[in-house]
């Protein structure tokens, strides 16, 4: 990649050696439900314990308890206003289950791993047996250090019926709980483990009993210092120190902070982490958000393309990869290095915030400078390769693909300047997260995050691309189509308006949904109806479909039953309906364009209006409308654009019950009249074997051919031809839709062309004949059930 001089090296460098004290796991606490495993609990004096715990043993066993006591100091105290539970010691019961050992020693292997203890093996001292029954609970504290190389509690509830009794850990201003829910219902073992400097309590046990066996976790090795819970809050402050100075001189404008594994495109996430990588993930998040920037999860990709050299044996490599071309199947891409690199790419995709929510940023393209981390992107193995052997004058080439995770940082102040340079869907994808941070936050306007939501949407509008610049993906189209939705979340309706006049307007991917109409009525029709109008004033090819379903949004139902007493929002509809006619008739008649939009769009377009206009009672509209369709059947025709919206309109039509003499009733009316006509004259079948044929060249062979369709007698003709003339005849025949088949005997020279007549205009025409018939008893049910 080009060198850039402007890479921050005294930035990148605080950063990552601030990072290098984030060297294991920064997890204080695990736990999780298992599948219950029998201890064999027997008690000196009660005996066998079964399990789940019944009250009348529960009764016994709290008779051979004591009163658990707690530190204070040097002192060992019974304070049931500090903690009130029973405990035994472990010389007065035994765990009899040979295989609780095995469970055990499963636990701790999860434990070690979990809390970055994987070099360490960790022992487990049995230590309590505690009770707690209702009311039973133990204010916040923190164990001492009951044995030598103690590093953490191990607490593993026994199935027992009972609710609350929650164990909570804090550490560093977080708490994490732990209800143990398996245990809780009876059914299984529940286990926690945390750091032994961590303060935990157990909150009050509302019903029923939580029987828990207590073990100390020592390290089995000596070590001079047992390792306590991570701390990390003076990284983040360093951290956070290096974010402020960088802010002072904000080169480069945004930075890829790149952690040390190789994920895949679908497994990417925060909780997915491996190993540090989550821990140093998790401190720049709160390091970012403690100094005002913007932190992403994201993968980043090197993407180099270069001539496939031979390698020597040595240094042939065996990878994950692809292929392209099947001449080279016996060979390997581990056969082949990089040579020349000819194109190279980096970029960043795959966005997740901090809770691992899915952020829509698009593909941001990065430069090598914005790439901070101690071991460059692309080295060692890539994570994917494609080989391509020699095609035509090419010769073989290499692709290297190189993922990694990064922590994305820019400053919050920069935000909306990065995402609108990248393009309008990362911007907007952008705007959503912003506006869910507000909304998750109380939604309250007076929120400074309001604001910087409303001035991001201005930015946006103002650096708005038109969709026809745009490449449309799946997600790009569902976001975008959803930016009026998204500001209508701020409850702005100069915003609101702003975005239709200056996006809606000219851009057929933005639209409104079912909510708008109620947004409208909240803030008042008045204060809206500008914008909308402009939106219908702008009336073009590319926007009338939308925008026929952006007024049937709008229109109410006043045959619904309930009908709308609004007239601000009436005489809009009104307004707008009369502009959705006019301009679909101007665009009908334009002699300049008379073929303008999608066949397949004026079903559902004219089903859109027709709704609109019938609900709310425009009949001369609706009139002028259902007329100039009926006129224009080469672009409304009968079948597929008038009664595919009758049909689809019957609910409606059957709810709505038009009177005889409304505008939707005679549209109805003429529409079974023209389909009875067609119905009154059904095709014929051939006679004889004549078939229509009319010649569109009349060189000897197609005379030829000529005369055969027009001979009555007969059905086959064979004709002895050379290729080419087989393959105008070929051209031919399919091109003007004869009735004929055509196959080539290939026998003798020239191979012989074998035309045989069929019935299939006829048989297309009975199918449609049949298919209006259907048509017509479809019409007369529903017309039967209108009011007549």
């Amino acid at each position: 990649m080009p060198q850039n001089t402007h890479k921050n090296v005294a930035i990148e460098k605080r950063l990552l050696a601030a990072l290098e004290k984030v060297n294991r796991p920064n997890t204080v606490c695990t736990g999780e439900d298992i599948p219950f495993v029998m201890p064999g609990l027997t008690v000196d004096d009660v005996g066998l314990i079964s399990l789940p715990l019944g009250p009348h043993q529960a009764g016994a066993l709290i008779a051979r308890c004591r009163q658990a006591p707690y530190g204070k100091g040097t002192e060992t105290i019974v304070d049931t206003h500090v903690r009130r539970t029973w405990e035994l010691d472990p010389d007065a019961f035994r765990l009899t289950n040979p295989k609780w050992k095995n469970l055990l020693a499963d636990i701790l292997a999860k434990v070690e791993s979990e809390l970055g203890l994987s070099g360490s093996r960790l022992k487990a001292h049995l230590y309590k047996l505690l009770v707690y029954e209702k009311g039973g609970f133990f204010l916040p504290h923190q164990d001492g250090e009951r044995l030598q190389r103690m590093v953490a509690t191990l607490v593993v509830i026994l199935p027992s019926l009972h609710q609350g009794g929650e164990l909570i850990v804090s550490h560093e201003g977080t708490e994490h709980r732990f209800s143990f829910p398996g245990a809780a219902s009876g059914n299984e073992l529940s286990y926690a483990a945390f750091y032994a400097d961590c303060r935990h309590q157990v909150t009050p046990v509302r019903s029923g009993y939580r029987l828990g066996l207590i073990y100390n976790l020592t390290l089995a090795k000596s070590s001079k210092k047992p390792p306590a819970a991570p701390t990390v809050a003076p990284v983040i402050a360093a951290i956070g120190q290096v974010l402020d100075d960088w802010r002072t001189d904000p080169v480069p404008d945004k930075m890829a902070v790149l952690l040390d594994h190789e994920y895949t495109r679908d497994g990417l996430a925060p909780a997915t982490l491996k190993g540090v990588d989550r821990a140093r993930a998790q401190v720049l998040f709160e390091a970012a958000r403690q100094s005002g920037y913007m932190a992403h999860l994201a993968l980043i990709t090197l993407w180099q393309s270069g001539s496939a050299e031979y390698a020597e044996p040595s240094y042939r490599r065996r990878r994950s990869r692809y292929w392209d071309n099947d001449e080279y199947d016996d060979e390997e891409p581990s056969d082949y290095e990089m040579g020349e690199i000819f194109d190279e790419s980096l970029s960043a995709d795959r966005w997740t915030d901090h809770a691992g929510n899915k952020v829509w940023l698009g593909e941001i393209h990065l430069d090598e400078t914005e790439i901070a981390g101690d071991r460059p992107l692309g080295e060692g193995e890539p994570s994917e390769e494609e080989f391509e052997g020699f095609t035509g004058n090419a010769g073989m080439t290499l692709d290297y693909w190189y993922h990694r995770a990064a922590v994305v940082l820019w400053p919050r102040e920069s935000h909306y300047d990065i995402l609108c340079e990248v393009g309008t869907e990362t911007a907007v994808g952008g705007l959503d997260a912003m506006v869910a941070a507000w909304r998750e936050n109380g939604g309250k306007q007076s929120d400074p995050q309001w604001r910087e939501c409303c001035g991001f949407a201005a930015t946006i509008m103002e650096s708005w691309r038109p969709g026809y610049t745009r490449v449309i993906i799946e997600e790009n189209e569902a976001l975008l189509a959803g930016f009026i939705g998204l500001l209508q979340k701020l409850e702005d309706p100069a915003l609101v308006g702003r975005g239709l006049r200056q996006v809606m307007s000219g851009d057929t991917q933005v639209q409104v949904d079912a909510s708008f109409p109620e947004f409208c009525a909240h803030h008042g029709w008045p204060n809206l109806a500008e914008a909308i109008e402009a939106v219908f004033d702008a009336n073009s090819k590319q926007t009338l479909a939308r925008n026929a379903l952006f007024l049937r949004t709008l229109c109410p139902d006043l045959g619904s039953g309930a009908p709308d007493t609004d007239q601000q929002r009436l005489a809009l509809c009104h307004r707008l309906a009369d502009r959705m006619v006019g301009s679909l008739i101007a665009l009908n008649t334009n002699p300049a364009d008379p073929q303008w939009g999608n066949q397949k769009e004026r079903p559902t377009l004219l089903a859109n209006l027709v709704t609109s206009l019938a609900g709310i009672r425009a009949d001369a509209a609706f009139a002028r409308l259902t007329e100039h369709a009926l006129a224009h059947g080469d672009k409304y025709d009968l079948t597929d654009a008038h009664l595919a919206a009758i049909f689809a309109l019957e609910p409606w039509l059957l709810r709505r019950q038009p009177e005889p003499d409304s505008a939707i009733a005679r549209w109805l009316h003429q529409c079974r009249t023209r389909l009875a006509q067609i119905v009154e004259n059904p095709p014929q079948e051939p006679a004889d074997y004549r078939r229509p044929a009319k010649l569109s060249c009349h060189c000897d062979d197609c005379l030829a051919l000529g005369r055969f369709l027009e001979d009555p007698r007969i059905p086959v003709a064979r004709f002895p031809l050379a290729k080419a003339r087989r393959q105008h005849l070929h051209r031919i025949i399919d091109g003007n839709g004869y009735d004929v088949t055509h196959v080539t005997e290939r026998k003798g020279r020239p191979f012989t062309l074998v035309c045989r007549k069929t019935t299939a205009s006829y048989n297309t025409a009975r199918r449609i004949y049949q298919r209006d018939e259907k048509n017509l008893r479809h019409l007369d049910t529903l017309m039967e059930k209108l009011p007549s």
